[in-house]
């Protein structure tokens, strides 16, 4: 490109001009946005963005976006972890290790920061024969993968460990569904949680994202197989849990599948293991790509009869089943149909306009106004040739995937409307994801919630229309 200074992150220096950067993008954080009322010229709302770019098996740095949220949001929506860009004229600057802001942004080689600002700098994809060298960079550790601590060293001494980072290399037992949820001050977050651990135990740590790149592509992770090296992983407080656990912060780096022996070893070790591994959390909901189990209904029944309810341990599992719904409840008028929530606890309410009781949620303490949801909640029937299933639960983000309409929408359809919907599943044989969870001494009944239900016909039309 003319009239730039193509440059390695290594060889950067305060003040240089025009440069070209070229690297691929290792991680990206969630796009943000303030008040601009208060600066000098530009008074309309601004965004920011930040995201770790590396050109080499040694070095990366950090690049912070800045401009209007127009612009900074375009890029963010446009520009993602694995894209190959060109940073163009972005302002070099020195890191001060000691800033606190070093403490919300991963821990670059560099020892510079780079500013891409609007109307001054550009980013762009980089498309040429040398794409695929800076593809490569995706798959390899940021750091020596020796430096990683194993989980049980994490585990046996957690209390003492408090506060500290760490690097760990684990691989992935358990994928939860996207949740969306609703911040205390009202924003809109998606997070997922999932669950991993190493060939030094068999307790598994439960980890959550926050940051919608990293919750995008573990959509795509698979249990047993995808591993992973997470670098700064850090020691701490958990207030949802109530304890201290490893958790993923904003320093955080994931590398998916690293190009080492030691993946390998991983996945190998996991597939020797006869015993199921299960989430530990028995209400998480699996995401149902990485459902591949498939079982009848009679074999459902006959895991559930050989698990002994005599201790507070609910068994859980998730299957494939090919059944027909013979029931659905979408055509009635009964209140059941929907649920009332609190969108901030999730605690279910009688009446729409009524605030939830819990006094560590800001709705129930007072200090802010009720922030309710409506949430579907679909009642159907199964059978198979090996029996039935009575009362399973379709229900929030399922259920309005499956429907294909939000929960809004379909309560303000007319009951000929709702039936009509429901004719397009009764009877027909579908494949249906399914989370099991099993009774208690204290929780007497057996909960199967579906995940997802998708016509057999449906799928051998799409499969046909692949191959034409």
């Amino acid at each position: 490109m003319a009239g730039v200074n193509r440059q390695k992150i290594r060889s950067l220096n305060i003040g240089v001009q025009n440069s070209l950067i070229i690297g691929v993008i290792i991680n990206s954080s969630n796009f943000k946005t303030f008040d601009g009322s208060q600066m000098k010229f530009n008074k309309t709302e601004r965004g920011v963005w930040t995201f770790t770019l590396r050109d080499s098996e040694e070095d990366f740095i950090n690049v912070t976006v800045w401009g209007s949220a127009q612009y900074v949001k375009k890029l963010y929506s446009t520009f993602h972890i694995g894209s190959i860009v060109e940073a163009v004229n972005g302002k070099v600057t020195s890191r001060g290790l000691n800033d606190k802001n070093e403490f919300f942004v991963p821990s670059a080689t560099s020892q510079y920061n780079l500013s891409i600002n609007e109307n001054s700098a550009l980013i762009q994809f980089h498309d040429a024969p040398d794409k695929e060298e800076y593809e490569k960079l995706l798959a390899l550790p940021t750091r020596s993968i020796e430096l990683s601590k194993e989980l049980v060293e994490i585990l046996n001494n957690i209390e003492d460990m408090r506060d500290q980072f760490v690097d760990v290399f684990v691989i992935v037992t358990f994928v939860s569904d996207g949740r969306d949820i609703i911040t205390k001050d009202g924003r809109s977050l998606k997070c997922r949680s999932f669950e991993a651990l190493d060939s030094s135990t068999e307790d598994t740590v439960a980890l959550m994202l926050w940051e919608k790149e990293w919750v995008e592509r573990a959509e795509f992770w698979e249990p047993k197989k995808t591993v992973l090296h997470l670098v700064d992983a850090k020691i701490a407080y958990d207030k949802y849990k109530n304890k201290i656990a490893l958790s993923i912060a904003r320093k955080t780096l994931i590398t998916e599948n690293p190009t080492v022996q030691r993946t390998a070893y991983l996945r190998k070790m996991l597939s020797n293991r006869e015993k199921e591994i299960l989430s530990t959390d028995p209400f998480a909901v699996p995401n149902p790509h990485t459902i591949t189990n498939v079982m009848t209904i009679q074999e459902i029944t006959s895991k559930l009869n050989t698990w002994s309810n005599s201790v507070d341990n609910r068994i859980q599992f998730a299957v494939i089943l090919r059944a027909k719904i013979t029931e659905m409840n979408t055509d009635t008028e009964t209140a059941n149909t929907f649920l009332i929530k609190c969108a901030l606890c999730k605690k279910i309410l009688n009446d729409k306009k009524d605030s939830c009781m819990n006094l560590e949620c800001p709705c129930g303490n007072g200090s802010r106004i009720p922030l309710n949801t409506v949430i579907l909640n679909i009642k159907l029937n199964l059978k198979d040739s090996t029996g039935y299933l009575i009362g399973c639960r379709l229900t929030g983000p399922a259920a309005e995937r499956t429907l294909g309409c939000s929960a809004t929408k379909f309560q303000a359809m007319t009951l000929p409307e709702r039936e009509s919907i429901k004719w397009t599943f009764l009877m027909d044989e579908c494949e249906i994801r399914l989370h099991v969870i099993g009774p208690t001494s204290k929780f007497p009944h057996t909960l199967y919630n579906i995940l997802s239900i998708e016509r057999i016909r449906d799928m051998i039309d799409d499969k046909e229309f692949i191959m034409d």
